[in-house]
């Protein structure tokens, strides 16, 4: 069930005895009200002390009084609009601790969003929604553990990422504390959590793709949680890992379930008291407003973003959430060569490169599966590890102290694209 935020059922009831009366509807042709809806993510401008409970509850009775949509607020784990058909008329909040009602998604007419919503004193941006999808640019394969010979070496992706250069030494050495310290958000499509590469570090968070069930049943977000932090496969072999389901069985999902997602991984960090917080982005989409400025809003909030490039061999920077500049942006590089893929985005929104070609961590649909995957998804959950290592070895910092950092680690000059910058975890 979803329920109403009491802030909002507190400044409707205010609403209602103070300003209802007072309050006219704009001249909303009926065709603009409930005629060729489309999903928008609206985002508020903060309101200053004086103005905030005029200015929302004057927002709300523009929704509510003159559109007839209902506000309601998201409950994590039964999805954006719960599951089954979608209500039209509700509006969902999706705004994070802290910030009040700012940040919320609806369907409205186009000219309604640009004769009104767009135009009104408050409203900071308005965006129709756009599609998200998982970045692998092959598809994931299970493996069978049980069936696999004893690893007597490091995957070569972790042993390349603990020296300079080729050759490979078959070791991978890392700080003792593995990122145990450090909470790690795979915004994902799920993390199969009883793998047995997690030891029971893996949890489900909360669920917000429609009609999705709270487990991994693509296998994109184990994979890339396994490379993160498997006990085998892993960069961070003790870090905890959270689901946060934004993609569905088909690895897409939208702008609106990944801002749902971010924002409640937003409440949770600021609600808690670990503030070891890193969110994995292994997806992407076409430039989308909202989805930077919830992206910049984690980072403000003490939050350490990590996203992957994407997997069209293009310029990074015309897509989200890579272009986000505060964001660590990170490419995909070859198995046996210093080669960027010919798959990964590359550009000056690339922060650095990491392994992306047939990396190997936990699989979904059974405890004992491995998968294989390659893409900038791969290359990126590297990177999120490397950030726990440098926490358990340095402790936490702020997003833009740790993106310089992870660059001052890093091996520079031994690649073929721009930044010529090589993912490298701290020595222990």
């Amino acid at each position: 069930m979803i329920l109403p935020r009491p802030l909002i059922f507190l400044l409707l009831i205010l609403s209602t005895l103070l300003l209802t009366s007072a309050f006219l509807c704009p001249n909303i042709p009926k065709d603009e009200v409930d005629t060729d809806l489309e999903q928008y993510i609206v985002y508020l401008k903060p309101p200053g002390l004086l103005d905030i409970v005029v200015d929302l509850v004057d927002h709300l009775l523009l929704l509510i009084t003159c559109l007839g949509r209902t506000v309601q607020e998201l409950i994590p784990g039964e999805g954006l609009f719960g599951d089954g058909p979608i209500d039209l008329n509700v509006i969902t909040d999706l705004s994070f601790a802290g910030s009040g009602f700012r940040l919320y998604t609806g369907f409205f007419n186009p000219d309604f969003v640009e004769n009104v919503l767009k135009k009104r004193n408050d409203v900071k941006f308005v965006e129709k929604i756009c599609p998200v999808k998982a970045d692998s640019a092959i598809p994931i394969y299970n493996l069978n553990l049980e069936k696999r010979t004893t690893q007597t070496s490091a995957p070569y992706n972790l042993d390349r990422i603990d020296q300079k250069n080729f050759p490979l030494d078959g070791s991978y050495s890392y700080p003792n504390d593995a990122g145990s310290e450090s909470n790690v958000y795979v915004v994902d499509t799920g993390i199969f959590v009883s793998n047995v590469e997690f030891e029971g570090r893996a949890i489900h968070g909360g669920t917000f793709c429609g009609n999705c069930s709270s487990t991994d049943d693509h296998g994109h977000g184990t994979n890339v949680a396994g490379v993160i932090g498997g006990k085998k496969f892993g960069v961070a072999k003790k870090t905890k890992l959270i689901a946060v389901k934004v993609l569905n069985q088909n690895g897409q999902g939208t702008s609106s379930t990944l801002v749902a997602g971010l924002s409640y991984v937003i409440t949770k960090h600021k609600n808690g008291s670990n503030k070891n917080t890193i969110v994995n982005l292994s997806l992407s989409a076409p430039f989308s407003q909202a989805i930077n400025q919830i992206v910049t809003d984690c980072i403000n909030a003490g939050i350490h973003v990590v996203a992957s490039a994407g997997d069209l061999g293009q310029n990074a920077c015309n897509f989200s959430p890579s272009t986000v500049p505060q964001a660590i942006t990170v490419g995909a590089t070859e198995k046996t060569s210093n080669t960027v893929t010919s798959f990964s985005n590359t550009g000056d929104c690339v922060t650095l490169y990491a392994p992306g070609r047939d990396i190997i961590a936990a699989g979904a649909g059974q405890n004992t599966f491995l998968s294989q995957a390659s893409g900038t998804s791969q290359s990126c959950p590297h990177a999120a590890g490397a950030v726990a290592l440098i926490i358990s070895k340095n402790g936490n910092s702020s997003p833009s102290t740790m993106k310089n950092s992870l660059i001052s680690l890093a091996t520079k000059g031994i690649l073929n694209k721009t930044p010529n910058v090589f993912l490298r975890v701290p020595t222990p």
